[in-house]
């Protein structure tokens, strides 16, 4: 993994089919998902840096509302397409970026910056799905992109965040950042952690960490 990685060289790694996008629902999700969503109907759900997450569909064919945030055009393209979705693109002048809309609305995936990202233009939402998000931003930025996420978590929000275990690299998150990170008003839980299959080995992941957190 590329330090200091900028939007520009996400968007050009999505063109040039460099990123690491696995096409099978994550082992943390099919387990915990039930902890996010609480047997809850129509959920607001945001999915930071979705690239074209298969969460997201999963989601969506069980009646929830789904937002995303991503650079890389290439990735809203392609999960739109593959899943056979319809869909309509506006521009989002105020994001300097555009928003890709199913048909039915129930999927709004926001082509843009993340750090332009607000709770003016969504909010209050009841679940977070973060897989890798947080671990794939540059050191530097970890605590704003934690705002952000704070500042969407809606009443009674649960947030998954998995975080990535490389083999090449020191775990850039930990338990002791995540409780520094959301003390007031949250809850964090470090609630498993599970060894990575073969096609998350292959990109140098030896496991992931899940952490679930509340808004209370």
């Amino acid at each position: 993994m590329e330090e200091n990685m900028t939007v520009d060289m996400w968007a050009k790694a999505w063109e040039e089919g460099k990123t690491s996008h696995i096409p099978e629902l994550c082992n943390a999700f099919t387990k915990h998902v039930d902890k996010m969503l609480k047997s809850r109907k129509q959920v607001k759900c945001f999915v930071p840096l979705c690239g074209k997450a298969v969460e997201m569909k999963w989601l969506w064919d069980k009646g929830h509302e789904i937002v995303g945030v991503e650079c890389g055009e290439e990735a809203l393209k392609e999960f739109f397409e593959e899943n056979k979705i319809g869909c309509s693109i506006v521009q989002i002048p105020e994001l300097k970026g555009k928003l890709y809309k199913s048909d039915d609305g129930r999927i709004r995936l926001y082509c843009c910056d993340f750090y332009l990202f607000n709770s003016a233009i969504e909010s209050e939402f009841g679940a977070v799905w973060d897989s890798g998000a947080l671990n794939a931003i540059n050191a530097t930025d970890q605590e704003k992109y934690v705002d952000i996420i704070k500042s969407l978590m809606g009443d009674k929000c649960v947030n998954l965040t998995v975080i990535d275990d490389f083999t090449d690299w020191e775990i850039p998150v930990n338990y002791d950042k995540m409780k520094t990170w959301f003390k007031d008003g949250f809850s964090v839980e470090a609630n498993d952690y599970v060894k990575a299959n073969k096609e998350l080995e292959s990109f140098g992941i030896k496991g992931q960490q899940l952490y679930i957190i509340s808004k209370i």
